[in-house]
């Protein structure tokens, strides 16, 4: 297998597709050191959800372990080579990398808000800390600097004061489509007329760019998104035109409609998008009505059944140990790392459906309604605890749930005393 090809692929997110895992990002589960230390040996353990190389599938930690072997072949830091290859040569002083040399509470930062119950309040600084998981989306950056960034794209990777770091042939590969989006996402980012006044298509991934199209016009783009902060780079090449857009809280679709706005100015088109509809987008030409997300309805009420045969530690060998136990209450609490939470009761004896509470309580409570994970267990017999706990988001597809065995009382406590030793 070649090298070349395999990194190739890794950018492309076509050589490994499985579980992203909405929260079940490192700084939440309970094996930081050890994700860092056996990256390359845990990585065998996210399960493949469709053909090598055929297919793609958004994961995040295709990009670490691109930055991992940035590290490998170069003998310098991610951030070190970021620093000297990136920010150095494009004069951008006011990026940062979170959580290695600025954190999100810093005087010059903008603060992370998030919705807690229809609420809007600040979030745990502590949360932010993605390590190790820094070259998937952890750069901190100012208008200013981005607009260095988008213009050195626009310029072909010749720098302002006229370096090359990056020649045109190589970009533009970084622009062109490798593989075809999955058709989820060709259905879910797209306007066409006659239901839309324009026409929006998501199409394609190249390397670390989404491929698409705006009123006919190419446009590459890419999201990053850390709990509150969510942010989008725009390229419109051949009109010589970068948009970059950021918040410090979710906001939906509204970057979307954004862009649309500026865009349709510098096109000298009347926007479609005013202060009369954009509030309701993508309605009146979709019907929104019921789409929010919520599982909240499947809850019964009353004590769930023989607690006792889901207290136990299970174990995922990439992303740690969920622990379940019982209080004085007899309700079930659960422990993930950073995720604490509680256990409802449903129709399905097996089947209990988890509430976030603490520091990421916004994560299942940003409204009215709650948006639980779900914890399926199983066992073979009926006679014995249950040995096997499946877990699933509600906006996760089937692909991205994942399996964790019941450890025995034994491996439980000589894992309890390693993590006590860190």
């Amino acid at each position: 297998m070649s090298t070349v090809l395999t990194l190739l692929c890794l950018c492309s997110l076509t050589l490994w597709t499985t579980a992203d895992g909405k929260v079940l990002t490192p700084q939440l589960t309970s094996r930081i050191g050890a994700f860092v230390e056996n990256l390359m040996h845990r990585l065998q353990y996210l399960t493949a959800s469709g053909q090598f190389r055929d297919e793609y599938n958004y994961n995040n930690w295709m990009y670490l372990l691109a930055g991992r072997v940035a590290e490998v072949m170069s003998g310098a830091s991610w951030e070190d080579l970021l620093h000297q290859r990136i920010f150095q040569p494009l004069q951008m002083n006011d990026s940062r990398v979170i959580g290695f040399n600025v954190e999100v509470d810093a005087d010059n930062f903008a603060l992370p808000y998030v919705h807690v119950r229809n609420d809007v309040v600040l979030s745990d600084p502590v949360i932010y800390n993605l390590h190790p998981g820094e070259p998937a989306g952890s750069i901190a950056s100012s208008a200013d600097d981005m607009v260095k960034w988008l213009s050195w794209h626009l310029r072909e990777g010749v720098t302002s004061d006229g370096d090359v770091i990056l020649n045109k042939t190589t970009l533009q590969d970084m622009y062109t489509p490798h593989v075809i989006v999955s058709p989820q996402k060709l259905t879910a980012d797209i306007m066409l007329k006659p239901q839309f006044p324009v026409t929006y298509q998501d199409y394609g991934y190249g390397y670390g760019w989404v491929t698409s199209s705006y009123r006919g016009y190419p446009v590459v783009w890419h999201s990053g998104g850390i709990n509150s902060y969510n942010t989008r780079l725009y390229l419109l090449r051949d009109l010589d035109l970068g948009v970059f857009i950021t918040t410090n809280l979710n906001v939906g679709l509204t970057i979307q409609e954004i862009f649309y706005y500026i865009t349709d100015l510098f096109l000298g088109e009347e926007p479609w998008l005013n202060t009369t509809n954009a509030c309701q987008f993508p309605q009146p030409w979709v019907n929104t009505t019921g789409q929010t997300p919520s599982n909240d309805t499947i809850i019964v009420p009353g004590n769930i059944e023989n607690p006792q045969d889901f207290v136990g530690q299970y174990e995922n060998r990439l992303f740690g140990n969920i622990v379940v136990a019982q209080n004085g209450s007899n309700e079930l609490l659960v422990t993930y790392g950073r995720i604490t939470g509680k256990l409802h009761k449903t129709k399905d004896r097996n089947v209990l459906m988890m509430d976030i509470d603490g520091l990421l309580e916004f994560l299942t409570h940003p409204g009215d309604s709650v948006q639980y994970l779900n914890l399926t267990f199983t066992r073979g017999d009926q006679n014995v605890k249950y040995q096997q706990l499946v877990l699933s988001w509600l906006e996760q597809g089937p692909s991205e749930t994942l399996v964790y065995s019941r450890v025995s009382a034994a491996a439980a406590a000589a894992l309890n005393l390693i993590n006590l030793m860190r």
